[in-house]
């Protein structure tokens, strides 16, 4: 089932810091600094895509909400669910949210909010009012013993995905309907989207990594499986995840680089995917059948790493060292030192995260200002940023960026709402539902 492939390549001159604004193909930039050099250049994988001249391309110079109508978020969320830090007993009901893993809108409007804290599952009316709530604890039938993930497919059936690749199927009421494991050969594999007939799933397998003590580009594949025939449909290969290969233990493997790509920059809706390297403004959306739909570029400025960038790391480290074991070799190499890289990345990614909604749009994840990258997830507590999206719309021209409000993670959208978490200056975790409301350049002035 795996079709016609052909690989795109281009040598890069080392070292280099800003990508071009015309790209023809999905490329990487160096690591090293501007001051030019002997410096080899970091090792170059390309996207490697199925034969498909018909693949559209679309190029924006300029967001259109430079002359037309933008968007803005209304100040008042049209739902909450869960009860704020604080908030009086006879005010808190039955919902108290402690470790939210997804959240989700069903066609009617309805809110699927997956907890993996007591590791359930519930389903909210439109406006906040609990519905239905399901799951729990346990290795039986309808039963979570974690969760990783959650999905819409079949019209309104629900899937959650554990961490050990076992999608559980449940209709839109709660009630269990079945569960499906999906197989990638021998080696590890991640699951990160199910298909619109719940049949495949789609998943991401690392399958090369750059040598010892060497900083460059994993290679990740991504594949369709289907559960019942366990057939593989391969849709691309893609340098995304900046890694320093090191050895822990006598066993080698990738670990993270400060200001490095990611390699969760994809997403799917149903059968679609899209898929984008952080560095690059370039975005490349797969149809169904896996085929290369089509590439769409933008023109945004990428941010340099600064003095102030370097010693917020520094300190973070130091904050690290002190709550991580002290004596432990993985300790050091979770949280290097700057001056222990062989080389940092000059520039910060464009974007690190995607999501993509039924109606064809796709939101950009702005690489936040204060952001260390994946070392973010190695501080205590996690630093909550203020996010900014930017947006492509459903003809993949570039409509320009939107801001969310304080400490808002967006998760989902569905047309004209926004479903996200919210943390309060105490953690203390929401779900919220924004609308969003079109501003013409006189109401902007």
């Amino acid at each position: 089932m795996v079709g016609q492939r052909k690989t795109e390549s281009i040598a890069l001159r080392p070292p280099l810091c800003v990508p071009s604004r015309r790209l023809r193909t999905l490329v990487v930039v160096g690591l090293a600094g501007c001051s030019g050099g002997d410096q080899s250049p970091l090792e170059f994988r390309s996207i490697t895509d199925r034969e498909n001249t018909a693949a559209a391309i679309v190029e924006s110079t300029a967001p259109r909400w430079q002359t037309e109508p933008s968007w803005k978020i209304a100040p008042v969320p049209a739902a909450i669910i869960g009860a704020p830090a604080g908030a009086p007993m006879e005010d808190q009901d039955e919902v108290l949210l402690e470790r939210v893993q997804g959240t989700r809108f069903l066609s009617d409007g309805r809110i699927v909010v997956a907890d993996a804290g007591p590791r359930r599952v519930m389903v909210f009316d439109t406006v906040g009012a609990l519905v239905a709530r399901f799951g729990g604890r346990g290795e039986g039938p309808g039963e979570l013993g974690s969760i990783a993930a959650l999905h819409i497919c079949g019209g309104d059936s629900i899937a959650v995905v554990d961490g050990r690749r076992t999608v559980h199927l449940f209709d839109r009421n709660g009630t269990f309907a079945r569960r499906a494991r999906f197989r990638l050969g021998e080696r590890s594999a991640s699951l990160h989207g199910v298909s619109i007939g719940c049949d495949r799933a789609l998943l991401q397998q690392r399958t090369q990594q750059p040598p010892l003590d060497r900083i460059g580009l994993t290679d990740d594949v991504l594949v369709w499986v289907d559960v019942a025939s366990e057939a593989i449909d391969t849709v691309t290969t893609a340098g995304l995840l900046e890694a320093w290969t090191r050895s822990l233990r006598g066993v080698v493997r990738p670990w993270v680089v400060p200001w490095g790509t990611s390699s969760r920059t994809f997403a799917t809706r149903g059968d679609e995917l899209v898929l984008g390297n952080g560095r690059v403004p370039e975005l490349r959306r797969y149809d169904s059948a896996g085929g290369l739909r089509s590439i769409i570029r933008w023109s945004p400025n990428a941010r340099p790493v600064t003095m102030t960038d370097r010693r917020r790391y520094t300190e973070q480290r130091a904050r690290f060292l002190a709550w991580a074991p002290p004596d432990e070799e993985e300790t050091r190499l979770l949280f290097p030192a700057l001056g222990e890289y062989p080389e940092i990345p000059t520039h910060k990614p464009i974007f690190d995260e995607l999501l993509l909604d039924d109606h064809g749009v796709i939101w950009a994840r702005v690489f936040p200002e204060e952001s260390l990258g994946l070392f973010d997830s190695r501080i205590r507590p996690p630093p909550v940023f203020t996010e900014t999206w930017t947006v492509f719309d459903s003809a993949e021209g570039w409509l320009g960026d939107l801001r969310m409000p304080d400490r808002f993670e967006l998760q989902a959208i569905d047309h004209n709402r926004l479903l996200g978490v919210s943390r309060d200056s105490l953690d203390v975790e929401t779900v919220q539902v924004l609308r969003i409301e079109k501003v013409s350049r006189h109401d902007r002035n």
